[in-house]
């Protein structure tokens, strides 16, 4: 079986491109949450209150920060399937009234998130066995 590597294709390139969107559907979801909790306590709620709406749905996908940060692919993995959660999330607060644009925009970033992710764990994986492949042949030339 052939490597990918050997057809010609940039397998560092498509993991940055995997993980500028990942990244960017990160933040969007972060985003729309805030945005969903300014939503739920309307009607004048202290500032506490809001941040606390904010905060606790947000908690899961702060954990992956430390391993996003540090390209980590299996943190990206798992990623994958905490999106997963926030999609199901959005879809219930797309059938709220006055919520569908936060439950749309919180389901197809969570759709991206899941797929970016995903390529990326796969590219980033790809990339990290070349390099260490690489490195075993070129220790073994300087010894032979």
């Amino acid at each position: 079986m052939m490597n990918r590597l050997e057809e010609g294709k940039d397998i560092s390139g498509m993991a940055n491109k995997g993980r500028l969107w990942a990244l960017l559907s990160y933040l969007s979801i972060i985003g729309f949450l805030i945005l969903n909790s300014f939503l739920i306590t309307k009607d004048g709620a202290p500032l506490y209150v809001i941040a606390l709406w904010a905060l606790l749905p947000t908690l899961p996908l702060l954990l992956f920060v430390p391993g996003i940060w540090l390209r980590n692919p299996r943190s990206h993995a798992w990623l994958c399937f905490v999106s997963l959660l926030y999609f199901m999330y959005g879809v219930d607060q797309a059938f709220l009234p006055g919520h569908q644009i936060v439950g749309l925009g919180l389901s197809i970033s969570s759709i991206i998130l899941f797929i970016a992710a995903m390529m990326f764990s796969r590219w980033e994986s790809l990339r990290l066995k070349a390099g260490s492949s690489s490195e075993t042949q070129e220790s073994s030339e300087d010894k032979g």
